[in-house]
């Protein structure tokens, strides 16, 4: 576990470094104009990459582990096939998001292929993380960052940003796709049966569905209503404050994905002590980061002011600091509900996650159209994923039904 964690962490903090370079990169030579359409795409393709979560990965967690080999075979054959069909989906939404903002052949086809190649990937990372080949990941992640750089170094020179950024991260995942032939035990032939077996699994995952679409709501919905009734000044002096935090706020999910299948095994065997444990581990993992990585942004500070704001955004710090008990407080929350998805408690997660969305938009709508500050929109939205962690706290007190391998 602690090695696995260890790899988890280094792996997704790769990640992060790779996009915020990227981002400043493009925000340094790009246009606004061509970063907007990259973040617009990105922001877009997130909502696809969350319905890929609810729907394959979250059922790809409680499947396959403890289970004998030939049922993961087969769970992990079906599963395939119903990603074959989210692909689908992603390549029409990535149409319409092309038709939508007028792009050009070169744009439309790379804004198609980051679609397609970023769930396809998502997907293969998964597998291996819940079979346990955490090295591998790491290796291959880097490996896809490494051909993404060299492809746009190659693409910058004869595309626009936008166009290069997103061709050379789909054509990174590709490559490394292909070259890291992962065995997914895929049976064409049983395609329908396939869709069929599914229909079982959808019984758990449409309400996991609906968590991560609320979440999309809750994570996105103060860039739709600062855009729209402040300025664009605004939205950049929030997101740039974000942008600091964005490192630490991939800790608990670094934790939560080697977690989950754990949990899921701690279950199936009986042993709530070592669930209890996790849960423990996942908070102190959280706490620990939060408070290093709060002191290391205080002792770096000057160097933020100096060569990333360049005194272009006011006065930072308020707005940074409301985004660090954001991360502090969505990070400890992610432990309780890691436990409430480990036991396929996506019911009570989806209701959660209704109350605290819709209570975002009946909150943030008034503070917006009032003009109150950036930090009071910030705190106010760590204040309610306070009241989300409270609620997964009763959540997981609470006797749960027993967990069996029916996912009907």
């Amino acid at each position: 576990m602690k090695r696995a964690l260890v790899l988890s962490i280094i792996d997704q903090a790769m990640i992060s470094a790779f996009n915020l370079v990227l981002s400043l990169a493009l925000i340094a030579y790009a246009t606004p104009e061509q970063f907007g359409i990259f973040v617009l795409v990105q922001a877009i393709g997130f909502f696809a990459l969350s319905a890929q979560n609810a729907l394959i990965i979250t059922p790809l967690n409680y499947l396959l582990p403890g289970q004998p080999e030939p049922v993961v075979q087969q769970q992990l054959s079906m599963l395939t096939s119903a990603n074959i069909v989210l692909v689908a989906l992603a390549l029409l939404l990535a149409l319409a998001l092309g038709m939508m903002i007028d792009a050009d052949p070169v744009l439309l086809v790379a804004i198609l292929a980051f679609f397609g190649a970023s769930v396809l990937r998502e997907y293969m990372r998964n597998v291996l993380v819940v079979t346990e080949r955490m090295a591998r990941t790491l290796v291959l992640d880097g490996a896809a960052i490494v051909t993404t750089l060299v492809l746009l170094a190659g693409f910058w020179q004869i595309l626009p940003p936008a166009s290069a950024a997103l061709a050379a991260i789909a054509l990174g995942n590709l490559v490394v796709l292909f070259a890291g032939r992962i065995r997914l035990y895929w049976r064409p032939s049983q395609f329908m049966i396939h869709l069929t077996d599914y229909r079982r699994v959808w019984d758990k995952t449409r309400w996991a569905l609906q968590g991560a679409l609320q979440n999309e709501v809750e994570a996105r919905s103060y860039v739709i209503l600062l855009e729209r009734w402040r300025d664009a000044a605004a939205l950049g002096t929030i997101q740039a404050g974000r942008t600091v935090l964005a490192p630490l706020m991939l800790i608990a999910p670094s934790w939560r994905r080697i977690a989950r299948p754990k949990m899921v095994r701690h279950f199936r065997q009986g042993e709530d002590g070592a669930v209890r444990a996790l849960l423990w581990s996942g908070a102190l993992v959280v706490i620990l980061a939060s408070l290093a990585f709060g002191l290391v942004l205080y002792a770096a500070w000057p160097l933020f002011e100096d060569h990333v704001f360049k005194g272009r955004y006011g006065d930072m710090h308020p707005i940074v600091f409301g985004w660090w008990i954001y991360a502090l407080i969505v990070g400890l929350a992610s432990i309780p509900a890691t436990q409430l998805e480990a036991r396929r408690q996506f019911r009570a997660l989806a209701m959660v996650g209704l109350v605290i969305a819709g209570l975002v938009i009946a909150v943030l709508v008034p503070l917006v159209w009032s003009g109150a500050s950036l930090m009071a929109i910030v705190l106010a939205l760590a204040g309610l994923h306070g009241l989300e962690l409270i609620a997964y706290l009763v959540l997981i007190a609470r006797p749960a039904p027993p967990l069996t391998d029916d996912v009907s």
